[in-house]
């Protein structure tokens, strides 16, 4: 990834995110309970859930997206922001602008010092409660934006997708210094309510950049859709803890396979592969009855006799 980021002269990303898998609740009468699962908030559902978190990065560069580090949250191990700080270090330095890019969830103040530590900026959503200082004044985001009328804004374009951006540049509670865009889609009008707020650690970047390269967040999304409609990331019937962490290991392994030999989408990795699949298959009947085996022979080898 650090090759092609250097080819392209472009920035290299690290996506962080997790994504619950869902499990039948057990009743009070199994004695047989799968391990490591409890109640976890659902942002897709909006509401609690049963199951374990995995928490997941994804590298990219360009058009290139893989898999980089996938790991099972245990409350009583590591906190999710722990997991991500430890992924953050694991991602090697190099030469090139690096964004470790995260939904509002993430940006605490470990992991803006760990990415700052690593040389790494920080994009990310930012929840609207949180505390900024224009003009010295201490003021919630939410609070702020009742104050910004249209005239205040500039009007900013994301593929087809048109947004009026607020832009402020000073203090937050956690940093000296950052850029912040309070946004309203166009057309919207300007209820606080229907704020979206962006914080991105690169005051050289402009309005646009921080838009465009914070849309690159939603690979991941994407991601676990596929892996858990395509590579059953959610339908494991193992039990135990260790034999759940190595399932969940092993499908990262397949998933790089598939976008490795893709050039970065497992879609038309996984797509690839069932079609080679089938050719092999086809290959092996073929060739198995040109040497002389019978159909029952060959429907032993292929255990469907």
């Amino acid at each position: 990834m650090r090759e092609i980021a250097q080819r392209g002269h472009g920035p290299l990303f690290v996506i962080l995110d997790d994504t619950v898998c869902e499990k039948n609740k057990p009743s009070s009468q199994a004695t047989h309970r799968i391990q490591g699962a409890s109640f976890q908030h659902s942002h897709l559902k909006g509401q609690s859930v049963y199951g374990h978190v995995v928490v997941q990065a994804l590298l990219r560069s360009g058009d290139r997206v893989f898999p980089f580090a996938s790991e099972r949250y245990d409350r009583e191990a590591k906190s999710k922001i722990d997991l991500a700080c430890e992924m953050i270090r694991s991602v090697p330095m190099s030469t090139c602008r690096t964004y470790v890019l995260m939904d509002s969830w993430y940006p605490s103040a470990s992991v803006l010092q760990t990415s700052a530590e690593r040389g790494f900026h920080v994009i990310s959503g930012l929840k609207t409660n949180r505390i900024f200082y224009p003009q010295g004044i201490r003021q919630s985001l939410k609070n702020f934006a009742s104050y910004i009328s249209k005239s205040d804004t500039v009007l900013v374009t994301i593929g087809s997708s048109a947004y009026r951006v607020y832009r402020y540049e000073g203090k937050l509670n956690l940093l000296e210094n950052a850029a912040l865009l309070l946004c309203w889609k166009e057309g919207d009008g300007f209820e606080p309510k229907q704020i979206k707020a962006f914080l991105s650690t690169d005051i050289s970047l402009s309005n646009e950049e921080i838009l465009c390269y914070y849309s690159k967040r939603w690979d991941i999304e994407t991601y676990f859709r596929t892996a858990k409609v395509q590579l059953a990331m959610d339908r494991y019937q193992v039990r135990s803890t260790q034999a759940i962490d190595r399932y969940l290991t092993l499908l990262m392994f397949s998933a790089l396979y598939c976008q490795y030999d893709s050039q970065g989408s497992l879609n038309d990795g996984l797509h690839h592969y069932r079609i080679q699949k089938k050719h092999d298959m086809i290959d092996y009947i073929y060739n198995q009855a040109k040497s002389g085996a019978t159909l029952d022979q060959i429907k032993t080898w292929l255990s469907v006799a």
